[in-house]
């Protein structure tokens, strides 16, 4: 998905007319719904995980990761030598 679009060549949408002003604002509830859920990444952390298949994987492993609490006992081990 693009930051910006050039729409100076666009033209009106010819079906909008049909469904009336009630059947755009059940379109904008839902486009408002559809697109609450989009997160744009970095162009960086994009090309290292190019698809939807590894985003997910990696974002699993982190929410794992923040689970796992650290062990204060080795801390101190650490500090005792």
């Amino acid at each position: 998905m693009r930051e910006e679009y050039e729409l100076k060549h666009g033209r009106p949408n010819p079906y909008a007319a049909r469904i009336g002003a009630r059947g755009r604002a059940e379109l904008l509830r839902w486009w408002a719904g559809a697109t609450a859920n989009v997160r744009v990444l970095p162009d960086d952390v994009a090309r290292e995980f190019p698809d939807t298949e590894s985003t997910v994987e990696a974002l699993r492993l982190v929410v794992k990761l923040r689970a796992v609490k650290p062990n204060g006992s080795e801390r101190k081990k650490r500090g005792a030598r």
